[in-house]
């Protein structure tokens, strides 16, 4: 092999190596192979959290379960928790789970915490993006959330559409602060009349043991008493039942 070529080979050899190198640097969000998602899968199976006693959040000492992070989101706790408690040591955990293994609660916390910029660097376009998914795959927390970004044309475009399916969704799915969101909205107007018995049987037969729940379910089912025919509501009436 001549000089000439010799140097043009090392050339080409140097390029393809430095773009190599650039590719892995800014691949952060590569594309997750199922190979790769089966053996998370394997590693987060039987993963535990710990909880004090009397049901308080105690210091961690593994990683979050779905049920655990399930209480965090539904108490509103993730920057609680995550942040001030757990001072981020589960960061990549929380975004493996979302990411690799498509957790819905996990993908609607990963989701939150890009948009509160909690332990990671504030990416709102990413963070709607996680909790539209975590909606996507049935995620009552996330449905009610892209319910009132829809309503309020916050981060996506205004549908009053989408926000009530999402709603509605979310309290057929039995999601009590569904259920209240989903009551209120009929109550403001939205839905259709058609719509009015099943929202009163669904808050009827709910529990809440917070009072201000407690306060808004009795003003919406009244809302909703005064919109429905007294044997329609007597019927509701009969069987006493949480649903």
């Amino acid at each position: 092999m001549n000089m000439s070529r010799l140097v043009k080979s090392c050339i080409a050899m140097s390029a393809v190596l430095v773009s190599t190198i650039v590719c892995a640097q800014s691949s952060k969000y590569d594309v997750i192979t199922s190979t790769r998602a089966m053996a998370a899968r394997s590693q987060l199976d039987n993963l535990t959290f710990d909880v004090g006693a009397n049901g308080n959040q105690g210091a961690n000492v593994e990683m979050y379960t779905n049920e655990q992070m399930d209480y965090i989101v539904e108490n509103k706790m993730l920057r609680e928790i995550v942040l001030k408690q757990d001072r981020c040591q589960f960061v990549s955990d929380i975004e493996d789970r979302a990411r690799l293994v498509n957790l819905p609660v996990f993908q609607f916390a990963w989701g939150e915490m890009l948009l509160g910029g909690i332990c990671v660097k504030q990416d709102e376009e990413l963070g709607v993006e996680y909790i539209k998914k975590s909606a996507d795959n049935s995620y009552a927390a996330a449905m009610e959330r892209m319910s009132f970004y829809y309503e309020k044309g916050y981060f996506v475009g205004r549908d009053l559409n989408k926000s009530e399916r999402y709603m509605h969704t979310a309290a057929a799915l039995g999601s009590k602060s569904g259920r209240l969101g989903w009551a209120d909205m009929l109550v403001r107007g939205f839905g259709s009349p058609q719509q009015y018995e099943e929202a009163f049987s669904w808050l009827y037969h709910s529990t809440y043991k917070d009072s201000y729940s407690q306060d808004k379910k009795q003003f919406l089912q009244q809302e909703l008493e005064k919109r429905l025919p007294p044997n329609v509501v007597a019927r509701d009436m009969i069987f006493d039942f949480d649903i």
